[in-house]
């Protein structure tokens, strides 16, 4: 048993409640967000990477402060002018030296394997807690429930150090000696203990006749299988007499262990805790004193921090805050582990310090005008940083001007990235877009990374006046995707061969042209020159395949012609098949065939990646004609919540209508309620009762069917999915496309 281990045990302990807690939360019927971990989900290409810890150090910041996390403090630091090298040491994650990275635990049990033992029956590290809770509900009713959490007992370090041990003994006793015998049946007792589930069955007291180490390794054996036990005051005392004996091996681990027993009978026993936890620091603070003691065991500064932590938690907290501010040579590594600890305790009376205002405001307490105050009375780059993230809309011109022209940074400025991407929105807010796309273009000099790329080009998206400085920012590129490049650029032509260089359009960029864009608008999109570059082959092929449906269900003619000259270019697949609906007498019935023979179709972008084969693994791009058997990436549903009768819809800033675009944009909007088979649906049904002798008519029908069952069958609509088979079955009984449709879907009313 090492001390760290101990320690481990403690924390792990904690954790282990912790997650208790969460849980007991849920059961309890509160609003919690859980991974999920079985069944579908929806994946969203990832275009922004998270800010990690190592970043913050470095002075680059996440775009908003959890009130529970050391990131605040850290930005506080470089904000203020004060982050030295003293703080980068201090908070610098290190690479400690783990046992984890070697299994001692398996190794010890090969050791003693290799001797004829065994672990002992049902043996486990971990000892399951039961806790029984009690829920009091919002009606006065009640009830409880018993969770059981799995804690670790017996740590890595303890098999390390039994391990260590046992080879120290092997070679002084010899293999198969009386003496490794005896020491390794022991030992196996102590281990018995781990679990928490045998009778305590403690080794025997060593016999007097008995070497002096074997006497020693005996007596720590039996000390340690209390404490495991949680017998934590009889090995207390044991350990107590250890620290005693001069000549002990385990002397000075003796010392350290009587601390963290009479910590654990405070904690885990819950027996008199104030009490025990003072003897506890008593215990170590006498161990402090001794310079030699605390080079060999430095984590007893750890563990007076941790029992600090308990007894005075708000003094503590404000003390090691103002150290880490202001001397953080005085501190040492585990202070901050005590400080982010108490970070997650409830929330506790604290001074209002600079740093406490300043982490109030940072984490989303006051308001903007708050902020903005602060700013004006300081003037410091601390306050500039709130400001710009909390500027709003309704400030007047002359605070926003001022905020933006107040200080100039270098890309060497703490917390600069976000504040650029503040300053790009402020002037947008101000109607002066032109500066902030230079600010943006003057961003790309730094060679950002792209995660950065994607988050200064969706800030210039947002400050545009306009379609074309608009288009020209808001495509971004993905991180990663579920697919390797070479996976697909080594996929046929014909296949959306999407790339981590490919332009793609967020799911904010997506909402934005499905919801206010008409046909007409994407066909002025495409037709822009200076797009091309930037919208890429794949999204300028997206677009006019959205535009052109849009178009059809408006029954725009003249525009879905000229969008189908775009879906040629920039979609070779279906050159043939959109020069056929320009060339062909029923246009309505082309364009229905086109879109029940391609699942793609739907006048909505897709984010991201778009249509993926679920069914491979790793999912890849999905063609144009293919179907798969995820109802969501096949053409379009009716929406669970259509647009409401006469309701306007937001008009995007960037944006400037006439009436008659208003109109179309509610058109577009009311076009939520269609479907595919309910808008092409009809024309197959006339078409084929019109049309018999034509030879595509009894596949268009399967097709249609085959639409109903394959896109939304929970809101097919069944007269349209019937008429279609009947029509089939009548006519062309014998046919192939009769046979592969032996059912028709979806409800009639």
């Amino acid at each position: 048993m090492q001390a760290d281990a101990i320690f481990a045990g403690f924390r792990l302990l904690e954790c282990g409640r912790e997650r208790f807690r969460a849980a007991a939360l849920v059961l309890a019927g509160a609003c919690c967000t859980l991974p999920v971990i079985a069944g579908g989900y929806v994946y969203e290409t990832p275009f922004t990477e998270p800010v990690r810890f190592d970043d913050v150090l470095l002075g680059e910041f996440p775009e908003s402060f959890p009130k529970r996390d050391i990131h605040t403090l850290v930005a506080y630091i470089h904000l203020t002018g004060q982050f030295t090298e003293e703080h980068a040491n201090l908070f610098r994650p290190r690479d400690r030296e783990t046992v984890n990275r070697v299994n001692y635990q398996s190794e010890f049990w090969q050791a003693v394997g290799a001797e004829g033992y065994e672990p002992p029956p049902g043996f486990s590290p971990h000892r399951r807690e039961s806790v029984v809770r009690t829920v009091e509900l919002a009606d006065g009713e009640s009830y409880s429930y018993t969770n059981v959490l799995r804690v670790q007992n017996c740590m890595a370090d303890a098999f390390k150090t039994a391990y260590e041990t046992m080879l120290d003994r092997r070679a002084r006793y010899g293999s198969g000696s009386v003496q490794l015998s005896r020491w390794i049946e022991a030992q196996i007792k102590v281990f018995a203990q781990c679990s928490g589930e045998t009778e305590f069955d403690p080794p025997a007291e060593p016999a007097a006749a008995w070497p002096s180490l074997e006497r020693h390794d005996r007596h720590y054996q039996i000390a340690a299988s209390h404490f495991y036990n949680a017998q934590y005051l009889e090995a207390a005392s044991r350990f107590r007499r250890i620290g005693e004996t001069p000549d002990s091996p385990w002397r000075d681990l003796g010392r350290y262990l009587v601390a963290r027993s009479l910590a654990r009978e405070a904690i885990d026993n819950e027996n008199d805790p104030e009490r025990h936890l003072r003897l506890a620091l008593e215990q170590y603070r006498e161990l402090a004193n001794e310079p030699d003691y605390l080079a060999a065991f430095p984590s007893v500064r750890g563990q007076i921090s941790f029992i600090e932590a308990r007894l005075r938690p708000v003094a503590l907290r404000e003390e090691l805050e103002r150290r880490l501010i202001e001397d953080p040579a005085s501190l040492w590594a585990g202070d901050v582990g005590t400080y982010h600890y108490l970070l997650r305790q409830p929330e506790a009376p604290l001074d209002e310090t600079s740093f406490r205002t300043w982490h109030r405001l940072a984490t989303g307490g006051g308001d903007g005008q708050e902020v903005l105050e602060r700013w004006r009375e300081e003037r410091s780059l601390e306050w500039l940083y709130l400001a710009l993230e909390r500027a709003q809309p309704g400030w007047d011109a002359t605070t926003l001007t001022e905020l933006l022209t107040s200080t100039a940074f270098a890309p060497d400025t703490p917390g600069y990235l976000n504040m650029l991407l503040h300053r790009i929105r402020i002037t947008g807010i101000l109607g002066d877009p032109d500066t902030g796309l230079r600010l943006a273009e003057s961003a790309l000099r730094i060679q950002p990374s792209k995660s950065h790329l994607n988050r200064i080009r969706t800030a210039a998206a947002g400050a545009a006046s306009n379609w074309t400085d608009y288009f020209r920012w808001a495509p971004l590129t993905a991180i990663s995707l579920r697919w390797s490049d070479d996976d697909a650029r080594r996929l046929p032509a014909n296949f959306n061969r999407i790339t981590r260089d490919t332009p793609l359009f967020s799911k904010d960029t997506a909402a934005l042209v499905n919801d206010y864009f008409t046909a007409t608008m994407i066909l002025e999109v495409l037709d822009t020159p200076e797009l091309l570059p930037h919208l890429g082959p794949y999204l300028r092929g997206r677009l006019a395949i959205a535009g052109w449906t849009k178009a059809m269900l408006a029954d725009e003619m003249a525009t879905a012609l000229e969008l189908a000259q775009h879906i040629r270019i920039h979609v070779p697949l279906l050159d043939r098949e959109l020069l056929a609906f320009q060339q062909a007498e029923d246009k309505h019935f082309e364009a229905a065939r086109i879109v029940f023979d391609h699942p793609a179709f739907s006048p909505w972008i897709r984010a991201g990646e778009g249509r993926t084969q679920s069914i491979s693994r790793p999912p890849r791009p999905m063609p144009d004609y293919i179907a798969g058997g995820t109802s969501g990436n096949n053409w379009w549903c009716a929406a669970l919540n259509p647009v409401k009768p006469g309701e306007v819809p937001r008009i995007p800033r960037f944006s400037r209508y006439t009436e008659r675009e208003k109109t179309a944009i509610r058109n577009v909007a009311l076009m939520r309620e269609t479907s595919a088979s309910a808008s092409f649906g009809p024309h197959v049904l006339r078409y084929a009762k019109e049309n018999l002798d034509d030879p595509r008519v009894p596949r268009t029908l399967h097709r249609l069917v085959f639409a109903t069952r394959h896109t939304c069958s929970w809101n097919a609509p069944g007269s349209i999915s019937r008429g279609a088979f009947v029509l089939l079955h009548r006519h062309f009984p014998d046919s192939e496309w009769a046979e592969k449709t032996p059912h028709w879907y979806g409800e009639i009313d």
